[in-house]
């Protein structure tokens, strides 16, 4: 901007009468800083570069030992304002309404879309003050909207909302009617006085800082209309046609300069220790204003019209999107960071939900090439999956998968897959995704063996039906299940004669410990009200006690001895003793008889011939058990509190010591 645009555009006028711009700034230490700066930039506007520069660096020096820098960012942000706000003082209009605090940067031109156009050009000349007298890379932060932000992305939004403006000055003079009573509406909420002379539009477009505030009046106008007016008639729809155009080239105007003019506003200070940044266009009011217009789109306009209409209403709807989820996507960026990684998760848990509750009514309504739009550009792969399976378009979803690898998307079609009991299209893919496949089935083995079953590798297909049954505790059928399969995924694959005779022990020996569990008498299960199929796979431990507790009533030596023998898969983690062990079920066994008298019978041993623990000697016997090694001490057993009035019985005592002295000491 040359020298005499700068004067014809904007001329400086400050209250103190002391103040000399080219004279000494200990005159007016005292004065604000802010106006100070003004005038700095007045001298730059004047091409007097020099005196601006040593202006600026006397009023802001880098070395203070102050916080010089939160003064420099509230003297920058309130100078912007000011621009954005500026009043035409040439419009004798305006002449008696300007207030006297407000002098400052004046604007020479009548025509308010040339007022506009005049404020952008002192903005970006502003910008370009900054930078030369080496303002702008000391920028920090300032508090918007009740949370601060960084000052040089503030500078970047008055930019954005100028350019906002001028879009919607445009409108206004194609829409008067509906700019005008959204402006009215907006002007009454923040009772705003109009002044004799002056329209509506003047006080609105003059204070271009509030722009964002005819969003919300645009929606109840178009609300107003809509219920006022009957739905046959052709403005009925055409209102929202219109309201829709006017939000989403004011966004959009913004968006694009934000995108274009990013490096202008870019200072040396590191992202990282910015403030999170929330774009105006993705405050709290404008998306819950776009969230508004989306429901009356979808529920009210666009099941009452035609076809042409709804592909126009849609259309636009993706374009009020798109700027919605950009405004999302700012923020995200802003607080990618080590340090901000809950602030992250919240902001992206929330940015997910708005999203697909956004996208999902275009699935609905059968808008796929829209809701494909949006949902590839914001990487909302459930819509895409969804959109796929809905159309049975296995071809996108190929495409899909090479077009967003990096972002993982096998992986979350894969699990989707599987959330949704899709379990056999998850195992048929094709052969190109086989080695994606088989990596996410790494952390899901419940399924990975029947792709490795599919693709022919059964030797990782025993292993991994292996591993699945070691793991298994909570249904006994289930593992025994899982143990079958793997020794028949062993049987069919190529291991060695060796090393499959190896693993076919293995696996037998599982089975056999699970034998105790099946053979569990029935009237035991039903007592205790279990039943085999899901049942959780019980301890050696527990199924001891399974068995010589006193529920199973018919319980003979059988049942006795294989709790004996369960004593071998004893774990050392179960931190029990196996001799205490084996003397409980001793004693419980030599419970189950009647030690009271010999019934006429002199011979101990004929005596007790048919009691279940002389039944589990010659069990053990016939086994080949060295019987002084396996069996307790006769005193210790004679003393385990476990005999509970055995330990008083002498006949008892009696008969038990004959028996030892005929099987244990005569072996």
């Amino acid at each position: 901007i040359d020298t005499c645009l700068s004067a014809e555009v904007f001329t400086l006028h400050f209250q103190s009468p002391a103040f000399d711009a080219t004279g000494r700034l200990e005159i007016v230490a005292q004065e604000d800083k802010t106006k100070l700066l003004k005038a700095a930039f007045l001298q730059y506007c004047r091409k007097d570069i020099v005196n601006a520069q040593s202006m600026v660096v006397e009023l802001f020096p880098s070395n203070a030992d102050l916080d010089p820098d939160a003064e420099l960012d509230r003297a920058v942000a309130q100078i912007s304002v000011d621009l954005m706000d500026d009043y035409p003082a040439s419009d004798p209009r305006w002449a008696e309404s300007v207030p006297e605090e407000a002098a400052g940067f004046s604007n020479t031109s009548l025509i308010l879309l040339h007022q506009l156009e005049d404020k952008t050009k002192a903005h970006s000349f502003f910008i370009e003050f900054l930078h030369q007298v080496g303002v702008f890379e000391r920028l920090g932060s300032f508090p918007v909207r009740g949370i601060p932000m960084a000052t040089r992305l503030l500078l970047c939004e008055h930019a954005e909302k100028l350019a906002a403006a001028i879009v919607l000055k445009n409108h206004h003079s194609r829409l008067p009617d509906l700019v005008n009573a959204a402006i009215l509406i907006a002007l009454n909420k923040r009772e705003c006085d109009i002044p004799p002379g002056l329209t509506p539009a003047d006080v609105f477009f003059r204070e271009v800082s509030q722009i964002d505030s005819i969003f919300e009046c645009l929606l109840e106008e178009e609300e107003q209309i809509l219920k006022d007016m009957p739905i046959e008639s052709i403005e009925w729809a055409q209102i929202v046609v219109n309201v829709n155009n006017i939000i989403k080239d004011m966004l959009q105007a913004a968006c694009q300069f934000r995108q274009s003019r990013a490096s202008l506003y870019k200072t040396g200070e590191l992202p990282e220790r910015e403030p999170e940044y929330i774009p105006w266009t993705a405050s709290s009011g404008l998306r819950t204003a776009i969230i508004r217009q989306h429901g009356i789109i979808l529920k009210m306009v666009y099941p009452q019209v035609d076809s042409n209409l709804r592909s126009i209403v849609a259309e636009q709807l993706v374009a009020l999107l798109d700027c919605f989820l950009d405004g999302y996507v700012s923020q995200l960026k802003s607080v990618d960071r080590p340090a901000d990684q809950e602030r992250y998760s919240n902001v992206e848990m929330e940015y997910v939900q708005k999203r697909s509750g956004l996208l999902s009514p275009l699935l609905s309504l059968g808008q796929y090439q829209m809701a494909a739009a949006l949902a590839e550009k914001y990487c909302d792969f459930d819509i895409l999956v969804q959109m796929c399976e809905q159309t049975d378009n296995q071809a996108r979803l190929q495409r899909y998968m090479s077009q967003f690898a990096e972002q993982n998307f096998s992986d979350f079609l894969f699990r989707w897959y599987l959330e949704k009991g899709k379990r056999g299209k998850l195992l048929s893919q094709p052969i190109a995704q086989h080695g994606q496949l088989a990596s996410f089935l790494q952390a899901h083995e419940h399924l990975s063996w029947l792709h490795e079953i599919n693709s022919q590798d059964l030797q990782k297909a025993h292993r991994t039906l292996q591993t699945l049954a070691n793991m298994e505790t909570r249904y006994f059928a289930k593992k025994k299940t899982l143990l079958g399969l793997s020794k028949l995924a062993a049987l069919a694959s190529d291991f060695s004669e060796d090393i499959l005779q190896e693993k076919i022990e293995e696996i037998s020996e599982q089975e056999r410990f699970l034998l105790h569990q099946e053979t569990l008498p029935e009237q035991l299960l039903a007592e205790k009200q279990l039943n085999l199929n899901d049942m959780p796979v019980l301890s050696a431990s527990q199924l001891i006690d399974m068995y010589i507790c006193d529920e199973n009533r018919r319980a003979n030596e059988y049942d006795f001895k294989k709790a004996l023998d369960l004593l071998e898969y004893i774990d050392e983690e179960e931190e029990v003793d196996v001799n205490d062990l084996k003397l409980k079920i001793l004693c419980k066994a030599l419970q189950r008889d009647g030690w009271s008298s010999s019934e006429g019978k002199d011979d101990p041993i004929e005596a007790s011939k048919d009691s279940i623990f002389v039944k589990i000697l010659q069990k053990l016997l016939k086994e080949g058990v060295q019987l002084s090694e396996y069996l307790p001490e006769v005193k210790d057993l004679l003393q385990a509190n476990e005999l509970g009035n055995l330990k008083c019985n002498a006949y008892f005592e009696f008969v038990l010591k004959a028996n030892y002295e005929l099987y244990v000491q005569g072996q």
